[in-house]
């Protein structure tokens, strides 16, 4: 059994970590492309920290100015630290002159019931955060006769500025704006100026007419990996639908290694004889067609090619213009593997590219430029269906 990567996909319309450079005013973010939903947006600041609509906000956090140990001394060693949800106190309760270490004085912490801050033993200092609330609202404060010991200030309260923290905002809130040379186009920009001059990667959902990377085709090519980093794989029926497509779409000679590999069709499109081109387009299908039976029995002679991967028959091509568009020309094949089940593909080819619509398999496969939209393809293919049956159905 023969498989091959699976290559066409819906497209998500979706933009992952562009690079967005800050604008000249401080405040825009002007993406590439236009922004389609302001709740798919993930700002995304130095490669940490995400940026929510409200804004990026830090707690408070208290560091203490020596590192342990520290010297608790007999009557000067109650500890007060206060949070917005509340005060916890810690008599040490020590006789003369007793020294701990930064970890010894976490654990007593903890035995006290110390819930309220997170205390931490950052290089043997202490540091405490509130973890009840960010911002401006947020506070850390410390007080007692062991503040001092424990390095937050000292006896005479001429440095209680270490004794208190409070939390602030590190990047303002942003909104959607509009940009002046198109009201379609809206990008993020911050509600103040940005003073420093971080890295900004911004994620985002895209109108799908504005998409670059289906060119408004809905339709994705290229590899995708699963969870453990593996391509993902097609066999059977998907991968003959894949194979007749991949061999119809491409143009002929564009590979050096096997110049007679794909068709001639996109070459024509453009001509005037309209009825001549679609027998010319038809034939170019049946003749491809018929070299890749020829490449499946040459395959079969080194490697096992299944019944429902192998093309037996081409049943049908039917070939037409469009009602309101000669250039664009639908093509509509159904062909036979060799366990006798019938596998549809619709193709449009249009002025530059093609693009091949949903398959009987829910396959997608076409090129970039296509330029075929949802509503478009509901026009060419009313009350939902997206294959037409064969010539003579």
């Amino acid at each position: 059994m023969s498989k091959d990567l699976q290559l066409a996909w819906r497209c998500p319309h979706l933009t992952v970590e562009e690079r967005v450079v800050l604008g000249s005013d401080r405040t825009s973010l002007q993406t590439t492309q236009p922004v389609g939903n302001a709740t798919t947006v993930r700002i995304l600041v130095n490669d940490d920290a995400a940026i929510p609509q409200g804004g990026l906000f830090a707690a408070a956090q208290l560091h203490s100015t020596v590192s342990g140990p520290f010297d608790i001394i007999e009557n000067e060693d109650v500890f007060i630290v206060e949070t917005p949800r509340g005060t916890n106190t810690i008599n040490f309760n020590v006789t003369g002159v007793q020294r701990f270490t930064t970890s010894q004085v976490l654990q007593r912490l903890a035995l006290e019931g110390f819930d309220e801050t997170l205390a931490e033993n950052v290089n043997n200092h202490l540091v405490f955060t509130d973890t009840s609330v960010v911002g401006p609202d947020s506070f850390v404060r410390v007080r007692g006769s062991a503040a001092a010991a424990l390095g937050f200030g000292d006896l005479s309260g001429t440095n209680n500025r270490q004794r208190g923290a409070r939390g602030r905002q590190i990047y303002p809130g942003w909104v959607l704006a509009k940009r002046t040379d198109d009201s379609t186009f809206r990008y993020p920009r911050f509600i103040r100026p940005i003073k420093n001059d971080p890295i900004f990667k911004v994620t985002y959902s895209v109108p799908p007419r504005r998409c670059k990377r289906c060119r408004g085709t809905f339709i994705e090519n290229d590899t995708r990996f699963d969870a453990t980093g593996q391509g993902i794989f097609i066999t059977d029926e998907n991968l003959l639908y894949q194979a007749c497509l991949k061999i119809l779409l491409t143009d002929v000679g564009s590979n050096p290694y096997h110049n007679w590999y794909g068709t001639t069709i996109r070459s024509r499109i453009g001509s005037k004889a309209v009825g001549n081109v679609a027998a010319l387009l038809s034939e170019d299908v049946r003749r491809a067609l018929a070299r890749l039976q020829n490449v499946q029995r040459a395959q079969a002679e080194y490697q096992q090619v299944t019944a429902k991967e192998r093309l037996y028959a081409v049943l049908g091509v039917r070939t037409r213009p469009h009602s309101q568009d000669p250039t664009t020309f639908l093509m509509d094949v159904t062909v036979q593997n060799a366990s006798g089940e019938p596998v549809s593909l619709t193709i449009v080819f249009s002025v530059p590219e093609v693009v091949a619509l949903l398959g009987s398999n829910g396959l997608y496969l076409g090129t970039d430029a296509a330029g075929i939209t949802l509503e478009q393809q509901r026009k060419l293919f009313p009350a939902g269906r997206t294959l037409l049956p064969p010539e003579g159905s």
